[in-house]
């Protein structure tokens, strides 16, 4: 039985891979959440998925590492043969249409951290858990924002946040290969597109006038996408950063 682990599962696109890995009667899913006892979504999901081995909610709170420790020890006791998947899916954005003048930079040092510190922690947390499955893979959910290359054609868009991610891309890209090399772990960077969530619907009229004629795609789409290229992934694929359909992205 595949045993995968998604943070930020509450709603959203966290929420959608869930749904998505749940309709495999073979896969095992860790679920993530501030409070998971009170997440509409992931409760429904509960009634629906009754069996606690193959749908298990652990609290994990990415600004809290001693949760991400706890979530990590919980797991441990879960899956003796290790974790298969981890998908780091949970983050935060501030203030999308902020200018650089308007930045409040207390904000800013908290999304830069969530975004790509508490990775870290994440990632320190499981790393023996994921070495010691069969298929030893990490998912960092990022963004088509955190490309240097692409910062070019929209750059007044996100600003704080797509630095985050910027930031996020190297921590991972160079994280992914030591334990490319020593572990055999195989780490992918995904961007989900621009998904019809909560958060990606925030700012539709201004997103709009910056990308003249895009749509957002449903959460199905990106999800299937995202679980496509993790069950595709192989080892010399790491570390690559692509789309959730498999367009390789610029760094």
């Amino acid at each position: 039985m595949p045993s995968y682990l998604i943070t930020g599962t509450s709603r959203g696109i966290g929420l959608g891979l869930v749904k998505e890995l749940l309709k495999n009667p073979e896969n095992q899913v860790l679920a993530t959440a501030r409070n998971p006892d009170t997440a509409q979504g992931l409760q429904e999901l509960r009634k629906q998925y009754p069996d606690t081995k193959r749908l298990i909610l652990l609290s994990l709170d990415i600004s809290k590492p001693e949760t991400i420790t706890k979530a990590a020890e919980d797991a441990e006791k879960l899956l003796p043969n290790g974790l298969d998947v981890l998908i780091n899916n949970a983050g935060i954005i501030r203030h999308t249409f902020a200018t650089w003048d308007e930045i409040n930079t207390d904000e800013f040092l908290e999304e830069l951290g969530l975004n790509t510190t508490s990775i870290l922690h994440i990632l320190r947390a499981f790393k023996a858990l994921i070495a010691k499955s069969a298929q030893k893979k990490v998912i960092v959910i990022t963004s088509l924002g955190g490309s240097i290359e692409f910062a070019g054609h929209a750059p007044n868009y996100a600003l704080t946040y797509s630095v985050s991610k910027a930031a996020l891309n190297m921590l991972i890209r160079r994280w992914g290969k030591v334990y490319k090399e020593e572990e055999s772990i195989t780490t992918i960077l995904i961007h989900p597109g621009w998904v019809a969530t909560d958060m990606g619907l925030a700012d539709y009229e201004a997103a709009q006038k910056i990308f003249p004629g895009a749509s957002p795609i449903s959460v199905e789409e990106s999800t299937t996408g995202i679980l496509k290229l993790t069950d595709e992934a192989k080892l010399e694929d790491s570390v690559r950063y692509v789309a959730y359909d498999g367009t390789v992205i610029p760094w």
